[in-house]
């Protein structure tokens, strides 16, 4: 059968159970894979080996990332410290969408996660038990803003693949001199346009509730009459903070940033620094934790994370049957008569990015593809890895799990989700995309000999 067909009908297999609500993300995800690769005529037993793989290598990714993240900020919850973060970034505005957003942005690079950025700050952003819909413009601001600086700046699981495979002799100081401030323009961008699709609101700290030691997943709506526990009530209070629990707070941050120049130095590949990053993170807040939350809080998290790792294998188990079936070489190698060379990066990475969700499975995949087919000695690597990062972020939808995550978290549907997640998203692609076109055209023109490019 024609790849594309295969892939137009898979998406429209995975968009169907979706809607029914019937079906788990897991189970919608996987047996999309299964489908994609019976269709492109592979045996069964063959199809389920890839896509068991695919999980493996996702598991491998990301299993410590994403129980790191969630159980540090379990951990600063059940203490109370949760609160001196948010109040620590609180720039000077009442605004919690516009906090949310400048947070998720913030603190998606060093977590190196953005579903675990959102994951430990999505509580405090929601208020509790509020059913204006207006309350989840923060939330929707915070998953974009984590997806802005995770798809732009070096160093991330998306941005450190790519660089490796297209220009891995590039420096990595000019790529963010670029990338930083493009992404900052786009958050200002992304933030007007959901307060035209929202309305403004403003919300003082008093009015802000917090998820106390709940589901921080919002797959369940939290116990209005849970407590926290005793050790927490300190942080919690309009009272000076106290030193002490500011630098416990901060100390797991603290952490997971020095840990990023060592792990640089020693030299690490992407997947292990994220791993060393998080680690240090997790190990910190372990350590500063009272003995009687510390096991409770590291049981809770990981109860948590699995579910949230399981969807992610998922989605990994779809990117395996795409590459090993030999359909993303194909789809690739099928363009390049037929489309411009400056397009193909973009549309590549959105076409895989649309079948398998994943963000860093997707740069892993196209940068890979577009370095064998020879794009990379054209295209300078500012714009492609524009390109790339637009193609990311350009259609997260049904086999996104991120869009899931915050469906999940918002408790809004679908199209409500579509409507305040994928559009800005794609706007911001759109937008990204255009000024990788600009800076080709006005800087970074063609050239043949790929060593003109990183010398």
């Amino acid at each position: 059968m024609d790849l594309i067909a295969v892939l137009i009908i898979t998406l429209v297999f995975i968009t169907v159970l979706a809607f029914s609500r019937k079906v788990p993300i897991f189970l919608i995800l996987f047996s999309g894979a299964v489908l994609m690769g019976l269709l492109a005529g592979f045996g069964f037993e063959q199809v389920i080996t890839w896509a068991i793989k695919g999980m493996g290598s996702t598991f491998t990714g990301f299993a410590v990332v994403i129980l790191s993240g969630i159980v540090i900020v379990k951990l600063l919850y059940d203490q109370g410290l949760m609160d001196i973060i948010i109040s620590g970034l609180s720039f000077g505005t009442k605004d919690r969408g516009v906090n949310a957003g400048i947070l998720g942005y913030i603190l998606a690079v060093p977590t190196t996660c953005c579903i675990t950025t959102y994951m430990m700050l999505a509580p405090a952003m929601k208020k509790e038990g509020d059913i204006n819909p207006k309350s989840n413009r923060p939330l929707y601001l915070l998953a974009i803003g984590s997806i802005i600086s995770y798809v732009l700046i070096f160093p991330t699981p998306v941005t450190m693949p790519v660089i490796t495979a297209v220009a891995p002799e590039f420096s990595i100081f000019n790529l963010d001199a670029i990338t930083i401030p493009v992404s900052l323009g786009i958050l200002v961008i992304v933030m007007l346009l959901i307060r035209f699709l929202y309305g403004r609101t403003k919300e003082t700290g008093e009015e802000k509730g917090t998820d106390k030691g709940g589901d921080i997943t919002g797959d369940v709506k939290a116990d209005a009459n849970a407590q926290p526990c005793e050790s927490a009530e300190p942080a919690r209070t309009n009272e000076k903070i106290s030193a002490n629990l500011k630098l416990r707070a901060w100390a797991p941050f603290i952490a997971m940033f020095a840990a990023i120049p060592v792990g640089l130095f020693l030299q690490l590949s992407h997947i292990v620094i994220m791993q060393f990053i998080m680690l240090a993170g997790l190990i910190t807040a372990l350590a500063l934790a009272p003995t009687d939350i510390r096991m409770k809080s590291f049981s809770e998290g990981a109860k948590t994370a699995g579910l949230i790792l399981f969807d992610v294998c998922a989605a990994g188990a779809i990117g395996k049957v795409i590459t090993s079936s030999g359909m993303a070489g194909s789809i690739t190698d099928s363009m390049i008569p037929m489309l411009p060379d400056i397009l193909i990066p973009f549309i590549v990475t959105a076409i895989f990015a649309t079948a398998q969700g994943s963000r860093v499975t997707t740069a892993v995949i196209s940068a890979e593809i577009i370095a064998a087919s020879g794009l990379a000695a054209t295209i300078h690597p500012i714009p492609l890895v524009l390109m790339i990062a637009a193609g990311t972020c350009f259609i997260s939808y049904m086999t996104d799990p991120y869009f899931w995550i915050v469906q999940r978290t918002t408790g809004d549907d679908i199209t409500t989700v579509l409507k305040n997640y994928t559009l800005p998203l794609a706007v911001a692609a759109i937008i990204i995309f255009v000024i990788a076109l600009l800076l080709t055209a006005l800087y970074f023109p063609y050239v043949e000999d790929a060593a003109l490019l990183i010398g």
